[in-house]
């Protein structure tokens, strides 16, 4: 392996968790009276926990407070997360190779705190993890570059050696400014970018199992 730290996005990329928030999208604006737009699942994939709030809010004109919707999307998630999300295919397998190897792990994901950590530990991969970076807690969305390399600081590392596994389009290509290698993991949901994306990633895959 010619790098010495990765970087994992999650949602989307090592954890199949798409299905669940855009169910948790339908929920939360059906009991407001709002059908949820074609573009909004795009728009807020990178937004921070804040960012994302915020932005709902003004769109739709709601009354919630920002602690108030966050609270509510962090305890209408919390339990799949807690108990019935899994990882992508191969992605265990692949996180356990790459501690085996001596490689320094990060995960840089826009969910909480609460979030991945139930995640990661019912998948059973949290102690796998050197560090965890959630863009509510930096405040930085992961449509600036810094993110990942605050990421890479905080493992030790130059942004150069490491690579960076992302699912969503403008992720893939902020990730890429960086210098670092970033490899793009399918996720249904982007499939119709798929090939601007192949465009903007050094390496593109449908399965973990595809990593050397």
């Amino acid at each position: 392996m010619n790098f010495k730290g990765v970087i994992f996005d999650m949602d989307g990329t090592i954890l199949d968790s798409i299905s669940v928030w855009d169910k948790i999208d339908v929920d939360f604006l059906s009991a407001r009276g709002v059908e949820v737009p074609e573009d909004y699942a795009r728009t807020i994939s990178t937004m921070t926990g804040e960012e994302c709030a915020k932005y709902t809010i003004k769109r739709f004109s709601l009354t919630d407070s920002v602690e108030g919707l966050m609270k509510e999307w962090d305890e209408r998630a919390l339990f799949e997360y807690s108990n019935n999300l899994r990882l992508k295919k191969g992605a265990k397998e692949y996180i356990k190779r790459l501690k085996e190897n001596g490689i320094k792990i990060a995960l840089a994901t826009s969910s909480s705190k609460t979030l991945y950590t139930a995640a990661m530990k019912n998948t059973e991969v949290y102690e796998y993890f050197d560090v965890f970076i959630s863009t509510d807690e930096t405040g930085i969305s992961k449509k600036d570059p810094h993110v990942y390399i605050y990421a890479a600081e905080k493992l030790g590392l130059n942004i150069q050696d490491c690579v960076i596994f992302e699912d969503v389009p403008t992720a893939v290509k902020s990730a890429k400014t960086t210098g670092a290698r970033v490899v793009c993991v399918w996720d249904k949901r982007w499939d119709m970018f798929k090939e601007e994306i192949k465009e903007a990633a050094d390496k593109y895959i449908y399965s973990f199992d595809e990593m050397d």
